[in-house]
């Protein structure tokens, strides 16, 4: 019992130490030269294609949502 109240209250301790010390850092700003251009940075979609039995073609533009499902109109 007195092992587990030990063990206990180290654990508590440098639980106590790190998160003291552990802080995020603050986000540094982005060079004008690196935000001037970002205009290649596009939704990310693709097409599903496919062909009836009359041999027409089907596309439906796909993406994945915020739960990673993926999503085709």
């Amino acid at each position: 019992m007195l092992r587990t109240v030990l063990a206990i209250a180290i654990a508590g301790l440098i639980f106590v130490a790190v998160s003291a010390t552990a802080q995020a850092a603050p986000v540094a700003q982005l060079p004008a030269g690196v935000t001037a251009n970002l205009g290649y940075l596009t939704d990310v979609a693709w097409r599903r294609c496919w062909w009836d039995s009359w041999g027409r073609r089907h596309c439906r533009r796909c993406w994945r949502d915020s739960w990673g499902r993926v999503r085709c109109r």
